[in-house]
């Protein structure tokens, strides 16, 4: 009996995605090698983001942990100017959560005070159901200005593009307001 290889739901879209990535360039007549494939894969799987550096005091690692990811992870630092800071906690029966926010901007030498800035908000969440010697290392998540979703730090990088078109769609915002010349 021949019983597939139990792989997670990670492997399997990258599998999936590299699959129909393929299916389209060889339509288009472009078909990727062995090698090009393996490449390819091993670059989406090099987006996995260890959460170890962060260990109690979580308020002070956390906020080191998010500016060295921003910094040297996501490398947001040449294209941005931001600071991280901590906003509080809070607690609840099961977890104890620690709120930050780091506030992008991208000043010019046309506007070296920026038109606009973004929120990028981060949460770590340190679960009290277990004990502390199996007790593994707490959740973080990231949510933008604006948006809903919420977004494991641990499989989601945030991209440049993401903070621009908030950037802009601001501007935009602001554009529509002064034409209006209500104020």
């Amino acid at each position: 009996m021949n019983i597939p290889a139990i792989r997670s739901y990670e492997e399997q879209a990258i599998d999936t995605v590299v699959a129909v990535i393929n299916a389209a360039k060889e339509k288009v007549g472009m078909r990727q090698t062995l090698k090009q494939l393996a490449n390819s894969r091993d670059f989406a799987c090099n987006l996995k983001l260890s959460m170890r550096p962060i260990k109690p005091p979580y308020a002070i690692s956390s906020e080191k942990f998010i500016n060295d990811t921003i910094k040297k992870h996501w490398k947001l630092g040449k294209t941005f100017k931001y600071f991280v800071r901590y906003m509080g906690g809070s607690r609840n029966e099961t977890s104890q959560y620690y709120y930050f926010e780091a506030i992008f901007s991208q000043p010019t030498v046309a506007y070296p005070i920026p038109q606009a800035t973004v929120s990028v908000f981060f949460t770590l969440e340190d679960k009290h159901v277990d004990p502390p010697e199996e007790r593994g290392v707490p959740m973080m998540w990231f949510r933008i200005e604006g948006q809903h979703t919420d977004h494991d730090m641990r499989y989601v990088a945030l991209p440049a593009d993401w903070i621009l078109a908030v950037i802009k769609m601001k501007i935009k915002l602001f554009e529509r307001i002064e034409s209006i010349r209500m104020f």
